[in-house]
């Protein structure tokens, strides 16, 4: 295994209209923010690829593929486990033509099944049996995931087929929701609570055995490694911006379509912050400190300015 070598904020470029949409709509915050990577989620990312290399130059890109609809003809038997796996690897070849640096397996509720069932038995198949052969066909490619944030809430989800010893998956992208839903804004501390939360679920699969465990304290990586995935809505610029820079890298949802005035003054800090080599936990205080500023490690009006970053 591999350790995931993403580096700083990824947002992910997403419009229900697609990535043209997403594009037209998203590129003003993102030639604002020069970010080093970006996360385009859509079957077609060849669509946006080269444009968005012209604008952000030396960009990373990672191929966010939302995969549901292939567990969910294979669980029904409308198409066979070779078939998904054709298919998934017709997204790999898809993210390897446009020299994406990595894919996201993004796998939600259809993966879902009753252990020992027949359903699960072909999901199983198909993970395992994908996996292997994106690795082994594209070995350059690394290979990302993305689900719940609480495993332990999650039992019938496969979880080991996809984070289990034999996986090439470097990195798992936890989605560490905050928001409460229906417009409300996340009070002030619920983003690092929740994350708290998760963290100790991912222990409890991990004691399970359902994720191989990552030792931390060594140079040598055995397992899966944890990272946030974030909202750049309805969560306080303050818990984003410190709770991202606490992890090695972070995947943020979404730009333009998820980004409000918070989420997009998050972004553009985060991306600020990393460019001028600040992107460690420590950072924002760091930043403060050699600025001049009150190290209260809250990205208020004047740590903003100093940085040079508005919504």
């Amino acid at each position: 295994m591999s350790s995931a070598s993403l580096v700083g904020p990824v947002a992910t470029l997403w419009h229900s209209d697609g990535p043209e949409a997403a594009w037209s709509v998203g590129r003003a915050l993102l030639t604002s923010a020069r970010p080093r990577a970006v996360q385009v989620h859509s079957w077609s990312v060849q669509l946006v690829a080269d444009e968005i290399r012209t604008a952000l130059g030396e960009v990373e890109l990672v191929c966010g593929f939302g995969i549901d609809s292939v567990a969910r003809d294979v669980a029904k038997g409308t198409a066979s486990v070779a078939d998904g796996v054709r298919t998934l690897l017709r997204l790999a070849q898809r993210a390897h033509s446009v020299g994406a640096k990595a894919i996201m397996h993004n796998a939600e509720a259809a993966w879902k099944r009753p252990p020992n069932s027949a359903e699960r038995k072909r999901l199983s198949e198909l993970v395992r049996n994908g996996l292997a052969e994106i690795a082994a066909r594209f070995p350059a490619l690394e290979q990302l995931h993305t689900a719940y944030d609480h495993p332990s809430f999650h039992a019938s989800y496969n979880w080991n087929d996809w984070l289990g010893a034999h996986s090439p998956i470097a990195a798992s992208y936890c989605q560490v929701y905050a928001a409460p839903g229906d417009g409300l804004m996340a009070h002030r501390g619920a983003l690092p609570a929740r994350e708290a939360r998760s963290l100790r679920s991912w222990g409890a699969a991990v004691r399970a055995g359902w994720i191989v465990e990552d030792d931390p304290s060594t140079s040598l990586r055995e397992g899966v490694e944890w990272r946030p995935y974030y909202q750049l809505h309805h969560v306080p610029t303050r818990d984003t911006v410190a709770s991202a820079l606490q992890h090695e890298s972070v995947a943020l949802w979404a730009v333009p379509t998820r980004a409000d005035r918070d989420g997009r003054l998050a972004y553009v800090a985060l991306c600020e912050l990393a460019r001028r080599g600040y992107w460690r936990p420590d950072g924002l205080v760091a930043f403060q400190r050699d600025n001049g500023l009150e190290d209260d490690n809250v990205l208020g009006p004047q740590t903003a300015r100093a940085l040079g970053v508005s919504a």
